[in-house]
C-alpha cells in the first residue's frame, strides 16, 4: 500500500481545510445580511444540540478508527476486519442517538421544525468513513471529493437563499451537502478495503466498544468547550441574537483553526505509525518539526487577527454585528494554546496509547468550562462564553505540557517559537497602526493582511529563522 508523504498529506488536508475556510469567507457576508443575526442564532443553537447528539452517537470512532487503521499497516485483511467492525458499531450507536434526538426535537416546540430539517446530519454521520483514509494517510480522497461538494453547496446557497424566510433552505443545503460529501467517499473503498470474505460478528463489533469509549471521553470534553457554550447561551440567556454574534465570531476562529488541524490530523496518522514501530528518534525529530510549524502559524494568527478585527467585521458581516469585534479580541489567544495542545495530544498522547492522560486533561478543561459558562454567561452573555472557552483552552494547554514534560516542554516551545512571537508582536503594531489610518473596507483589510504578512516574513528572515529558511531552500530547489 503506497502512502502519500507527510508534506503531500498536509497539502491535501490543507487544501480541504482552505476550502472550509473559503466557504465561510464567501457565504458568511451573504448569510449574515440575508438571514440576520437572529436566524444565525437559531442555526447556531439547534446545530449545537444536533452535533452533541451525533458526537454521543459516534463515540470515539473517528480517532480510534484512524489510529487502528494506521497501526495495522499494509495488512488489508486486518484493516478490513477492523473497518467493518468499527463502522457497524458506530452505525448502531448513531441510530440510538437519533431516536433520543427525535424525543428532544418533538418536545421542544420552539425549534422542532428546525431540528427535523437537519436530520440528514445523522445520515451523514453514519456515512462518514473519513477515519479509514486518515489512517491510510490518503487525504487526497477526502480533500478532492468533499471540496467539490462544498463548492456545489455554495452555488445552491446563492441561488436559493434570498430572504430571512429562507432559513429552512439554508439548513437543508448545509446538512445535505455534508451527507453527500460523506457518501462520495464510499466508491474509494474498493482497493483499500475487502468488500467480501470478511466475517463480522456481534462479538467482534462490540469488542471495540471499550476502546471506543476511551476515545469518546475527550470528544465529550471537546464538545463541552466547543459547542456546549452555544447551547448554554440558549438556555441561560434565551437570545437568538447573542447566539448569532457568538456563532459569527466562532466562525472566524474556526477558519483559522482549520490550518492547525490540517497539520495535526495528518501527523496523528504518521505518529501512530512511528510509535507502533518504536521509532523514538524519528518521533523526536517530528516533534521539533511540528513545534516549528505550530509556532509559524499560531502567533501571527493571534496577533494578526487582533490587529485587523475591528476593520474586518463591519464589511464582512454587515450592520448589527459590532459585538463580534469584542468577541474576536477575547478569542485571539486561543490559537496559541489550542495549537500546542492539539500537537501534544495528537503527536504524543494518542499515538502512544496514553489516551487516559489526555482524557484527564480534557475532562478537567470541560469541568472548568461548564463552571465558567454557568458563572459568566448570565452576567456577560456571549462575552462570558468567549472568556470561558479561552480559559478552558489555557487550562488544557498547561495540563498537557505537564503530562509530557519529559518529552516536550514549555522551554522547547519557547526555543522554536520566540522568533515567531517577536515578529508577530511587531506585525500587530504595524497592522493596527495602519488600520487606524485606513477607511473600513475590504480593500483596506486586504492591504493590512498583505502588509502584516510581509512584515512577519521579513522579520523572520532578518532573525535567520532556520525553519523558514530551510523550507524556502527546499522550494527553490524544485525550480
Amino acid at each position: 500500500m503506497k502512502k502519500d508523504g507527510v508534506k503531500a498529506n498536509f497539502i491535501y488536508n490543507l487544501i480541504y481545510n482552505i476550502i472550509n475556510i473559503i466557504v465561510p469567507l464567501i457565504t458568511a457576508p451573504y448569510t449574515s445580511r440575508v438571514l440576520g443575526a437572529a436566524n444565525i442564532g437559531i442555526y447556531s443553537y439547534t446545530y449545537s444540540i444536533i452535533s452533541s447528539m451525533i458526537m454521543f452517537g459516534s463515540l470515539g470512532t473517528a480517532t480510534y478508527g484512524q489510529k487502528e487503521t494506521a497501526a495495522v499497516g499494509n495488512n488489508i485483511e486486518k484493516r478490513s476486519q477492523k473497518f467493518w467492525e468499527i463502522w457497524i458499531l458506530k452505525t448502531c450507536t448513531v441510530i440510538i442517538s437519533f431516536f433520543v434526538f427525535l424525543c428532544i426535537a418533538i418536545f421542544n416546540d420552539k425549534y422542532t421544525y428546525y431540528y427535523l430539517l437537519q436530520i440528514p446530519y445523522f445520515i451523514a454521520a453514519i456515512l462518514d468513513i473519513g477515519f479509514l483514509f486518515q489512517g491510510l494517510e490518503k487525504f487526497r480522497y477526502i480533500a478532492i471529493r468533499n471540496s467539490f461538494v462544498r463548492i456545489a453547496g455554495i452555488i445552491l446557497l446563492f441561488l436559493l437563499v434570498k430572504t430571512e424566510k429562507d432559513l429552512w433552505i439554508y439548513l437543508l443545503i448545509i446538512c445535505v451537502s455534508q451527507m453527500l460529501g460523506n457518501l462520495s467517499m464510499w466508491p474509494y473503498l474498493k482497493g483499500n478495503i475487502l468488500l467480501s470474505k470478511i466475517n463480522v460478528s456481534l462479538k467482534g463489533v462490540f469488542s471495540h466498544l471499550g476502546n471506543v469509549i476511551v476515545y469518546f471521553i475527550p470528544s465529550i470534553a471537546y464538545q463541552i468547550y466547543a459547542v456546549l457554550d452555544k447551547a448554554m447561551l440558549g438556555w441561560l440567556v434565551g437570545s437568538d441574537y447573542e447566539n448569532g454574534y457568538y456563532e459569527q465570531a466562532h466562525k472566524i476562529i474556526n477558519m483559522a483553526v482549520g490550518v492547525i488541524t490540517a497539520y495535526t490530523v495528518v501527523m496523528r496518522s504518521r505518529m501512530s505509525y512511528l510509535f507502533a514501530r518504536k521509532s523514538y528518534n524519528e518521533i523526536k525529530i517530528k516533534m521539533k518539526e511540528s513545534s516549528h510549524v505550530i509556532a509559524f502559524f499560531v502567533f501571527p494568527m493571534t496577533f494578526g487577527l487582533a490587529g485587523v478585527a475591528a476593520g474586518i467585521v463591519p464589511w464582512f458581516f454587515g450592520n448589527g454585528y459590532d459585538k463580534v469585534i469584542s468577541l474576536l479580541y477575547i478569542f485571539c489567544p486561543i490559537f496559541i494554546f489550542m495549537g500546542y495542545s492539539h500537537m501534544i495530544g495528537t503527536h504524543l498522547l494518542t499515538p502512544s496509547g496514553r489516551q487516559g492522560k489526555s482524557n484527564i486533561a480534557q475532562c478537567a478543561a470541560a469541568v472548568i468550562n461548564i463552571i465558567l459558562n454557568a458563572i459568566l454567561i448570565p452576567r456577560f452573555y456571549s462575552v462570558g462564553a468567549a472568556i470561558a472557552s479561552v480559559l478552558s483552552e489555557v487550562c488544557i494547554g498547561f495540563i498537557y505540557f505537564y503530562m509530557v514534560r519529559g518529552e516536550f516542554t514549555l522551554k522547547d516551545a519557547a526555543v522554536t517559537g520566540y522568533k515567531n512571537l517577536i515578529a508577530s508582536i511587531v506585525m500587530f503594531f504595524a497592522v493596527f497602526g495602519l488600520e487606524q489610518q485606513l477607511k473600513v473596507s475590504i480593500i483596506s483589510s486586504i492591504i493590512e493582511v498583505v502588509v502584516g504578512a510581509v512584515v512577519y516574513i521579513t522579520l523572520l528572515l532578518v532573525f535567520k529563522d532556520s525553519f523558514l529558511i530551510s523550507n524556502i531552500k527546499k522550494v527553490l530547489k524544485k525550480f
